[in-house]
């Protein structure tokens, strides 16, 4: 059986992949962004916390979740990080492996902000989570009358759901490209393959306008400049293909059973 997933494990999740020589600038552009993380999951496990003493009758000390504060001097350094980044020259990719790493930290990046909007789309849900535990015990007249006052209170509406599905799309399909992507990136035949054929055809490489995955059929397919089609690469990662049941096998090594 799945171990329930809070909306706080959600918001600590983080992803990882193999990193180049990193940049005096983007380093400290991640150390900045560190702290701020650091100091939002702390609060995330303050709160948890805080909620678990309030409701044994415990009363916490006035600012006692000061410590998770995200300070002025915190944000100014992210600023001045991410101001020093943005205007880095990059080139353009030069190899089909420079291309597929462009586009797995792409897709990492999208696949981290859908992670954050999943975790929104549950919270509005997780309403359930105290009505059910509500539920359990509500066998007295106090009890159910503190029932429908939550009830009364606490709503779920098809906007919630329909916000929770696509959210959750959204996270399945943004991992799934970015896993293709990083599996391309280490697919030593596949880059060649495709080196080989942007020097035969005098295509630049850094000049591609899409990269586009196809799960079925294992295709890579490639539109450079203004070329009405792609080219396609196929069969070259299927190995790292994963059916939907060896995820959910994953997720319960990840976070064991109940």
């Amino acid at each position: 059986m799945f171990k329930r997933v809070t909306v706080t494990s959600l918001l600590c999740l983080s992803v990882s992949g193999a990193l180049g020589q990193q940049t005096t600038e983007v380093g400290d552009l991640q150390d900045a962004a560190t702290v701020i993380q650091q100091q939002v999951e702390l609060a995330a496990l303050m709160a948890y916390a805080a909620t678990d003493m309030a409701g044994a009758g415990q009363i916490i000390a006035n600012n006692s979740l000061d410590e998770a504060i995200v300070t002025n001097e915190m944000l100014a350094n992210y600023q001045a990080s991410v101001d020093l980044v943005l205007a880095m020259d990059f080139s353009e990719a030069e190899t089909a492996t420079e291309l597929f790493d462009a586009e797995y930290a792409s897709a990492m990046l999208e696949l981290g902000m859908s992670v954050d909007e999943l975790a929104e789309a549950s919270a509005a849900l997780m309403t359930v989570s105290v009505v059910s535990e509500m539920a359990a015990t509500a066998d007295t007249r106090p009890e159910g009358l503190a029932l429908q006052e939550v009830l009364a209170n606490t709503t779920i509406t098809q906007d919630h759901v329909d916000n929770y599905n696509q959210a959750l799309s959204a996270v399945s399909s943004m991992a799934q490209i970015s896993g293709a992507f990083f599996a391309a990136s280490q697919n030593t035949a596949l880059t060649n393959s495709i080196d080989t054929y942007v020097a035969d055809n005098n295509i630049v490489i850094g000049e591609y306008t899409s990269v586009d995955f196809v799960f079925d059929t294992n295709e890579y397919i490639i539109t450079w400049g203004d070329q009405g089609e792609g080219t396609g690469w196929t069969q070259y990662t299927t190995s790292n293909n994963k059916t939907a049941d060896e995820l959910y096998d994953h997720a319960q090594n990840l976070y064991g059973n109940p």
